[in-house]
């Protein structure tokens, strides 16, 4: 008996250190495929490398492509989690309910089919989005439960694991972020773990482009069974959508969003370095304004007619004075800006004050004109000018501008309306309604003045006539 216990502690002790090592002897995951609908987790190379450099990080973030088994093993890697850290606790965030209960129904599979070996004695106790695990001999019970996204999710929870499972798809994410995280960030302990595929203009696509997160990316090839023949039918299928549901490299999870409304954009084409602004070039302003956000664009006119979006503001939380301001302080003294362009909903007046709230930009330094609200032509306008002619398309975006850029390349397509963006998640849309309240009103260059001989004699005559006349 002393001799079977010894060699269960030194299998325990051994598993503890080895995650790849206890999913691939003691996990067992569902299966779509073949005759067994419950099979060994046998890790191919790019997830047991994937694998082990999450272990070996407190922040993590992994961007996939899809159908790769990362939900699962990420899965597997909290239940060891659970088994080696007495007390403790796993948060999951999904996206919808649905998602939550699914998360909790494929941890009980994972551990129904466990070894008895393991955690032997070990008693389950599960609700619709919770499972409690309590092994023989310890009192405290190890914990995984599956919340929805919403701003205050997991704020009262202290965790040892918190999982971010289709983190770009995720309402609120960065509120969550917010309140989820605090909940690891204790000295020596707790974990984040945020995966998804890639959604541009996203808080996910940011915190992988600007994070301070461990990078973990697995590209189409990772599972072994994909060759190029499957993926020329896959591109065959998809299209363009190809580089963002199945990316070979994180670049290419960049280059176009599936579902993006304004497939034209190419930051190659239409992304340039700033360079400074010729003064005879007619210059614009156009914002979306209201106190989740304020977003306004400055638009420079060249003589061959391009605009070139040269400066942004972009800030929640702003009252009108606030707004007035920032937009006085990011222009350059004396800067002539032609006309300044708001959405139409900023005239009505109020029954309170009377005043509209262009009224009241009005009184803090900030005159502004009625720019259209049609939806479907403006789009059409805004896709005009993104459209790649002969000479290139005829609008630019300055680098300096990272949330217009961001926003026109994630905003998806209205699933009922296709002529129409989506509006949620309403982040994406305020940058891009501020170029459509530009576009709408289609601004033109300067044109030189030119000198009209003819009226200026027939002027001149008269003059004369009248001097001659006195």
């Amino acid at each position: 008996m002393e001799e079977l216990q010894r060699i269960f502690d030194a299998e325990w002790e051994y598993m503890v250190e080895r995650p790849a090592y206890f999913i691939e002897r003691y996990c067992r995951i569902e299966s779509k495929e073949g005759d067994e609908p419950i099979i060994p987790f046998l890790l191919w190379p790019e997830q047991k490398k994937a694998l082990m450099s999450i272990d070996g990080h407190k922040l993590n973030i992994i961007l996939k492509a899809r159908q790769l088994g990362v939900s699962w093993m990420v899965l597997c890697y909290a239940i060891h989690t659970m088994m080696r850290v007495d007390g403790a606790d796993v948060i999951v965030l999904s996206r919808t309910e649905t998602e939550a209960k699914e998360t909790v129904r494929r941890v009980r599979v994972v551990l129904d089919h466990m070894g008895e070996w393991v955690g032997a004695g070990r008693k389950f106790a599960y609700t619709a989005n919770a499972t409690e695990v309590t092994l023989a001999g310890e009192g405290l019970p190890r914990r995984l439960a599956a919340f929805t996204s919403a701003p205050s999710a997991a704020r009262s929870f202290t965790a040892d694991l918190i999982i971010f499972d289709e983190w770009a798809y995720q309402q609120y994410a960065e509120e969550i972020w917010t309140s989820g995280f605090p909940t690891i960030n204790r000295p020596g302990g707790g974990k984040v773990i945020g995966l998804s595929t890639m959604l541009q203009g996203t808080f996910f696509a940011r915190l992988w482009q600007e994070g301070e997160f461990n990078r973990v990316f697995l590209p189409w090839t990772a599972d072994p069974r994909r060759d190029s023949k499957w993926y020329e039918e896959t591109r065959k299928a998809l299209g363009e959508a190809i580089y963002s549901e199945y990316p070979a490299s994180p670049d290419e999870a960049f280059l176009t969003p599936a579902g993006a409304f304004f497939d034209e954009f190419r930051r190659e084409k239409h992304v340039c370095e700033p360079f400074a602004i010729p003064a005879h070039w007619r210059r614009y302003f156009a914002m979306d304004y209201g106190l989740d956000m304020l977003a306004g664009i400055w638009a420079a006119m060249d003589d061959e007619g391009h605009a070139y979006i040269y400066r942004e503001v972009y800030a929640p939380d702003q009252t009108i004075p606030q707004a007035s301001q920032m937009i006085r302080d990011a222009e350059e003294e004396g800067e002539d800006i032609y006309i300044r362009y708001a959405p139409p909903d900023l005239f009505g007046r109020s029954q309170e004050s009377g005043k509209t709230r262009t009224d009241l930009f009005r009184e803090n330094g900030v005159t502004l004109e009625k720019s259209s609200n049609d939806r479907e032509a403006g789009w059409a306008n805004v896709k005009d000018w993104l459209a790649d002619g002969p000479e290139g398309p005829k609008l630019q975006i300055f680098k300096s501008c990272p949330n217009l850029i961001r926003t026109v390349q994630a905003i998806g397509r209205d699933k009922r309306r296709p002529n129409d963006c989506a509006r949620d998640p309403h982040e994406l849309t305020h940058a891009p309604d501020a170029l459509r309240y530009l576009l709408a009103m289609r601004p033109i260059r300067k044109r030189e003045e030119k000198r009209d001989v003819r009226t200026e004699r027939y002027y001149d005559e008269i003059d004369d006539f009248f001097a001659y006349g006195t």
